[in-house]
């Protein structure tokens, strides 16, 4: 009994995560209310707290929630792209997300981006949760392009850690156009520009 009341809290505790990330990609951290999550994730609010202790303790779990699920994909989708070369993949997956980004209706951008334009300055907590969170992603692209550097495809005058933050800021910035234009044209072109001249020898 007490290991499956254990895996029911786990789920619930799941379930809250996943309405949390909808809403926060929807309406942002401080549109959001306990109240709202509690009530779409079907447990009464004061269970909430069961799991976490605070809206910013819970804003950090769906944080690291969000970055582990999505470095899973992303490296799914190298692993599945990796054929074409080690730093290859890392632009056909780039390419892949924006195409995803061109089918949805409502472009949201990155999680990650949006919440450290809302909350990093208001809580050192989640400002951390989202560095840790970067710093993450960055590591992947600082391999990949490291690989492209050894393999004579990528400029050598800037280190591999250099162009992953160009990469991962320019990124971020073309997310927040895309929001701002309703249209994936700016990711679009500014990986064509990444891709095809900033990052070349």
């Amino acid at each position: 009994m007490a290991r499956k009341k254990s895996a029911d809290l786990e789920k619930t505790k799941q379930t809250i995560l996943e309405v949390g990330l909808a809403l926060f990609e929807q309406k942002g951290f401080n549109a959001t209310g306990i109240q709202e999550i509690a009530t779409l994730a079907n447990v009464p609010k004061g269970s909430f707290y069961n799991y976490f202790n605070s809206k910013e303790d819970f804003c950090v779990a769906v944080i690291r929630f969000y970055t582990e699920a999505s470095i899973g994909r992303w490296k799914n989708m190298l692993a599945a792209a990796e054929t074409e070369g080690s730093y290859q993949a890392l632009s056909t997956v780039f390419v892949e997300v924006t195409e995803r980004y061109e089918c949805a209706a409502v472009k949201k951008g990155c999680l990650l981006g949006n919440l450290a334009a809302e909350i990093s300055e208001a809580s050192e907590e989640c400002r951390m949760a989202l560095a840790e969170a970067v710093r993450e992603f960055k590591e992947i692209l600082a391999e990949r392009l490291a690989a492209g550097q050894q393999a004579g495809k990528v400029r050598q005058d800037l280190s591999a850690q250099q162009l992953a933050d160009l990469v991962w800021d320019c990124w971020q910035g073309s997310l927040l156009r895309m929001k701002i234009e309703k249209s994936a044209e700016p990711v679009r072109t500014n990986l064509e520009s990444l891709f095809h001249r900033l990052l070349l020898p």
